[in-house]
């Protein structure tokens, strides 16, 4: 740890830079999965995460609205070289038995907070699980520590590594707008207001 940076990067995304999307969508506080698939366009995702084919729905909204009917939806769209999955609920994407096929020549990211308050961040490459760790907790699972090498990341997106003290200086612990922000230093990836709002999701349902 006593490589890790002062503080965030110049450039780099923090979890302020994402704070409007628990201000504008407050629901997603109930839980959300999202999935970044390197290479792949939204249609191969949603049939490799889904059993069946929901049609397509427009932004966040839309998406989750179908929930209500659906609940393990899931949509995804399009974000340069990368596919963006969201689910309210549907875990498929922490799913080893679905991610580590669908990361087969590729990169597969995964950050969620689920209904129960559990979070998780995954990378998967080539079809092993290569990172994983509670971005709340700021360690591994079980016994394992945090990953050495994710752990200026973690300062590099405003959040302090030490899993015993708050997350931010302000004493918050903003887990989903931390986990945006890590992702998107990750992948370059970048969710927008624009992308949420406006984009066409293709739909599928894990159940």
């Amino acid at each position: 740890m006593n490589d890790a940076p002062n503080g965030p990067v110049a450039g780099a995304k923090t979890h302020q830079d994402f704070e409007w999307v628990t201000r504008d969508y407050r629901w997603i506080a109930n839980g959300l999965f999202v999935t970044y698939v390197q290479g792949s366009d939204p249609a191969s995702v949603i049939d490799a995460m889904t059993v069946e084919d929901l049609g397509s729905e427009t932004g966040l909204v839309g998406l989750n609205e179908r929930g209500w009917e659906e609940p393990g939806i899931i949509g995804a769209a399009s974000v340069g070289n990368w596919t963006i999955a969201l689910a309210p609920a549907a875990t498929a994407g922490a799913s080893e038995e679905l991610m580590r096929p669908l990361s087969l020549g590729r990169e597969v990211l995964t950050h969620f907070r689920d209904v129960n308050g559990g979070s998780g961040f995954y990378v998967w490459e080539d079809g092993d699980r290569t990172v994983y760790f509670d971005p709340l907790l700021r360690c591994g699972f079980g016994v394992d520590p945090m990953p050495a090498q994710w752990v200026p990341r973690l300062v590099e997106a405003g959040v302090n590594p030490d899993g015993e003290e708050p997350m931010t200086a302000d004493g918050g612990f903003p887990v989903i707008e931390a986990s945006l922000a890590l992702a998107a230093n990750y992948t370059g990836a970048l969710l927008t207001p624009e992308f949420l709002t406006s984009a066409t999701f293709v739909v599928g349902s894990s159940d």
